[in-house]
């Protein structure tokens, strides 16, 4: 029994805030993202700007516990594109779909920490980036341009998101290969320093994705199971002397008498 209690008492210590580790409030934020997200794919569009509408007020709630003003301007940024998105009747469907894409992802970006879900984008990224790769080797440059068109298109889908939770210096370095990509003095270039710019991109996008936080979770994990392990072998230990102590002094006692 004592034993019992003392490993309650370890994991309350070690984890204080497990109970709301799932963070309920913003859960509900999430879904109603989703939720209007799928309305707007099936072109419930007044729904779906309720829901929207809904989420602001919600999100009014909740915004005291957002402690950085970047956060709160990408979810401020993205939700006001999405509300347009649906309201005006002038906007074509993709589009529609693409604004609430970028709203959603930026929603799930505040809380997933580990794997959200603008990684699962990486695929459809990084094939838009290999047209363009073989497009410049092959030298074509109306083919690079269409292809480059359409790795903006879908990198413009995760941007707001990656400026949430991505490492700042790999967003900025990706943001700066872009605007080189843009500019007319990338036409000028060489064309074996076009290809190295590309090359370097690719690295820096790749590094983008890749999951750092969850690899830098695990020596952190590691130390907790050490703690804990560390300190049910020092709770037994101390159990297992006091009912050894214990035994002697009652020894003793019987010895005596």
């Amino acid at each position: 029994m004592r034993i019992r209690l003392v490993m309650m008492f370890i994991i309350i210590y070690l984890f204080p805030y497990a109970a709301y580790a799932t963070g309920h409030e913003w859960d509900k934020l999430d879904q109603i993202s989703d939720e209007a997200l799928q309305l707007t794919k099936n072109a419930r569009l007044q729904e779906a700007k309720q829901l929207l509408e809904y989420f602001e007020q919600q999100f009014t709630l909740f915004r005291e516990d957002i402690h950085s003003m970047d956060v709160i301007y990408v979810l401020t940024a993205t939700h006001e594109e999405a509300l347009k998105a649906v309201s005006a009747s002038s906007v074509p469907m993709e589009q529609r779909v693409n604004q609430l894409t970028q709203f959603r992802l930026a929603v799930d970006a505040v809380q997933a920490k580990h794997q959200p879900l603008w990684k699962e984008m990486k695929f459809a990224v990084m094939s838009a980036f290999e047209k363009m790769k073989q497009a410049m080797e092959q030298e074509d440059e109306q083919s690079f341009q269409q292809a480059f068109h359409q790795f903006l298109q879908r990198y413009q889908l995760i941007e707001p998101s990656v400026k949430i939770n991505a490492d700042r210096e790999h967003v900025q370095r990706v943001s700066a290969h872009i605007s080189l990509l843009e500019a007319p003095a990338f036409q000028q270039l060489h064309a074996t320093e076009r290809m190295k710019e590309l090359r370097q991109m690719e690295e820096d996008l790749q590094a983008l994705f890749a999951d750092e936080k969850k690899e830098a979770a695990l020596p952190s994990l590691w130390w907790v199971m050490t703690s804990i392990g560390g300190m049910i072998i020092m709770t037994l230990t101390y159990v297992g002397w006091r009912k050894y102590r214990g035994e002697k002094e009652r020894r003793m006692v019987r010895d005596k008498q």
